[in-house]
């Protein structure tokens, strides 16, 4: 008996914990609720919201902008869109050409309106991709530097200039005026200033004609004439183009058009095509059709961008 007390006073504390174990093991077990909690992801947010909610949300989240606003992105307007005041004034002062007009003739007889509609597509393309050269291709020297400086400051910024409804031929292209210069290049770097040249006005089948000549001395020769290399006329020709292409400007995500328009309706553009000729090629005005084209002329204004880009 003795023993079984001294065993026990011993272990006493062990009894004791196998006492509040057995206490224990008897309180009955927890449960614990099945039902998932479904957890509340972007995915999910987006699927609740409605189309506009959708687009404001993505442009909070990316910073970018929704609407267009002139004291922030006037850099845009730099580029030369075809405000509703440059074209009414051209189309209040400049009737367009009958189809009798001799240079009517002549444009569209030499079908240099092809030459046009290529310009003017690829003008749009290299101004949306952007590609400098292409660019240089189609511009003049002094609109192409204008025209990089702006589409470089514009994608700089973080917005996008893109085109929309790719055409290769256009609708309809109007001429608005002609002008003959004799003794000038269509390249400005090319020209001396004005105070160089003695300046004879006249006319030239309708269009006016400027000559000019060297006032320290006409330099020409009777065999000029026979050098294919030799154009001493400048062409110049102002169109109205009528076309659903387009630039526009997108946001910084691509999400809203910040400037400008993607729809399919026709706009109107006024643009200046030059080239250099020799004397020959004002002669063939017969509608013979596959007649080589020129392949020289360049854009030299915009919209009138550059003020119709004197040539001085």
């Amino acid at each position: 008996m003795f023993a079984l007390r001294s065993l026990i006073s011993k272990n006493k504390s062990a009894f004791a914990l196998a006492k509040k174990c057995t206490q224990i093991s008897s309180i009955p077990a927890r449960r614990f609720c099945q039902a998932q909690v479904e957890e509340v992801t972007e995915e999910t947010k987006l699927e609740s919201m409605t189309e506009e909610e959708r687009l404001v949300y993505n442009c909070q989240k990316f910073g970018a902008d929704l609407t267009f606003n002139e004291s922030k992105h006037g850099y845009i307007l730099e580029f030369p869109w075809n405000f509703e005041g440059i074209i009414e004034d051209f189309e209040a002062e400049f009737k367009p050409l009958g189809e009798d007009n001799f240079w009517h003739k002549w444009i569209f007889n030499r079908e240099c309106d092809r030459d046009f509609n290529e310009l003017f597509r690829v003008f749009h393309q290299s101004c949306a991709i952007p590609d400098y050269q292409g660019i240089d291709r189609v511009c003049e020297p002094r609109l192409a530097n204008e025209i990089k400086t702006t589409v470089d400051n514009i994608q700089s910024r973080g917005v996008d200039i893109e085109m929309a409804n790719l055409r290769v031929h256009q609708p309809k292209i109007e001429i608005l005026k002609v002008e003959v210069h004799h003794g000038i290049s269509a390249n400005r770097a090319e020209n001396k200033p004005l105070e160089a040249y003695n300046v004879e006005e006249s006319t030239f089948f309708g269009a006016p004609l400027k000559v000019y000549t060297n006032k320290n001395g006409d330099n020409r020769s009777v065999f000029d004439f026979f050098d294919l290399e030799y154009k001493p006329y400048l062409i110049s020709v102002t169109a109205l183009i009528h076309s659903p292409m387009k630039l526009y400007v997108w946001n910084q995500n691509k999400t809203k058009v910040l400037f400008g328009s993607d729809d399919s309706e026709q706009v109107k553009n006024v643009v200046k095509f030059e080239t250099n000729i020799r004397w020959t090629e004002l002669y063939k005005l017969a509608p013979v059709p596959n007649k080589p084209l020129l392949r020289t002329w360049k854009i030299t204004d915009y919209n009138n961008v550059m003020n119709e880009n004197p040539y001085f």
